[in-house]
């Protein structure tokens, strides 16, 4: 009970953070478009560094890493801030030792997280392969990304969210709980493949936004659906992409 309501509350937030981010980038296209900032604000919103800071916002609200969140903020703001302000210039070199020290800084303060015998938290920066026996999932894959099986008799959903990166997770040799079970996808400039059981009831709920996302199950035609329980993936897609497959 509690971990659906923390998964909820994680949803939530990150969905706040995402409306917020769009109003208030509509705010600076509206005030921009008005002569009100002397800066062009195309050029930073679409910049790499405001992705730095969407992504770490995301990461702090949506994942456990939020060590890698707050340190992905701080980066997209620090060079976020000669494009306001002309007066503040860094040179092209400063880029590269900025990130070294961001990289020793994660190194000093992360700790590795404690896993149960009901989640598992993946947290990739390449690709891998990985079989774990667990009830719930909780992928995080950030410029990379994995593939995960997972074999559960009491699927519970969990929580998904590829940052630059992608993942499949092949939960086909799983037995789905009861009721309505979610799965909150995240992903930005990136996506995630769901493989899944060709009895299962699977619907989505995903708001693609210069992307994508489609239910591609296929199915025998002998084959009964249960409809008893269903699987529902829920998120949003901003740049990317995403699907769902069956297992033969």
């Amino acid at each position: 009970m509690n971990e659906n309501i923390e998964t909820g509350n994680k949803t939530g937030n990150a969905r706040l953070i995402f409306g917020a981010a769009l109003i208030i980038i509509g705010i600076m296209f509206l005030f921009d478009s008005m002569n009100l900032f002397r800066f062009d604000v195309s050029e930073i919103i679409f910049s790499w560094p405001s992705f730095f800071i969407f992504a770490g916002l995301i990461l702090i609200v949506k994942s456990n890493k939020k060590l890698v969140g707050s340190i992905f903020v701080i980066l997209g703001v620090f060079f976020l801030i000669p494009k306001v302000f002309y007066f503040i210039n860094y040179d092209d070199e400063v880029i590269f030792p900025v990130i070294i020290i961001a990289i020793g800084v994660y190194i000093l303060l992360h700790k590795r997280g404690e896993t149960t015998p009901n989640s598992q938290t993946h947290k990739g920066f390449f690709t891998r392969t990985t079989t774990t026996n667990v009830n719930r999932v909780d992928d995080v894959a950030i410029f990379g990304g994995g593939n995960k099986i997972i074999i559960s008799d009491h699927f519970e959903g969990g929580s998904v969210t590829s940052i630059f990166g992608g993942s499949e997770i092949d939960i086909s040799q799983c037995k789905l709980a009861e009721g309505n079970i979610i799965i909150d996808l995240i992903a930005v400039f990136g996506g995630s493949t769901f493989i899944v059981p060709q009895d299962w009831n699977v619907t989505h709920d995903v708001l693609p936004l210069f992307g994508g996302f489609s239910n591609k199950i296929v199915r025998h035609p002998s084959v009964v659906i249960d409809n008893s329980r269903r699987l529902v993936i829920k998120g949003i897609v901003l740049f990317g992409g995403g699907e769902i497959k069956a297992r033969y």
